[in-house]
């Protein structure tokens, strides 16, 4: 495993950790993160909380890495998101409360490392797929 692998793990352990203190340690105080829905965040005070939106909505979150791709300081990771939507899950719109129903979604990411820091991550997911898993939308058909 090369050294931005390894940084990108470490990101990503501390998240399943809901460890806020060690994925702020891993986070460049300047990092720049992209969410689906044109979401740009840039610094660790305001990647965190996104992060604890998903530890409190989904108590029992976890990424799981099924595929990874290393160049040089860039890291490419397809995996699944998985867990229990039991909590609130806060929107601009309002919190969608808990449904109880099990979240299996498919994202991507591409992380930028600079030494032993993650200085861009670039997350994509499909926010609709999301959205009918946790009950705010219909599924198709449904």
């Amino acid at each position: 495993m090369g050294e931005a692998l390894e940084v990108a793990r470490r990101h990503d352990d501390a998240f399943n950790a809901k460890d806020a203190d060690a994925r702020r340690a891993i986070e460049a105080e300047d990092i720049e993160v992209t969410l689906p829905g044109g979401l740009s965040l840039r610094g660790p005070d305001q990647t965190i909380p996104v992060s604890q939106a998903f530890w409190g909505a989904i108590p029992d979150v976890e990424l799981t890495w099924e595929r990874t791709f290393e160049a040089e300081s860039l890291v490419a990771i397809e995996g699944y998101l998985t867990g229990t939507h039991t909590g609130p899950f806060p929107t601009p719109q309002g919190d969608i409360p808990g449904s109880g129903n099990a979240v299996r979604l498919r994202y991507a990411t591409i992380k930028r490392v600079e030494g032993d820091r993650v200085v861009s991550d670039h997350v994509y997911f499909d926010q609709m797929e999301f959205l009918q898993q946790i009950g705010a939308m219909p599924s198709p058909g449904g």
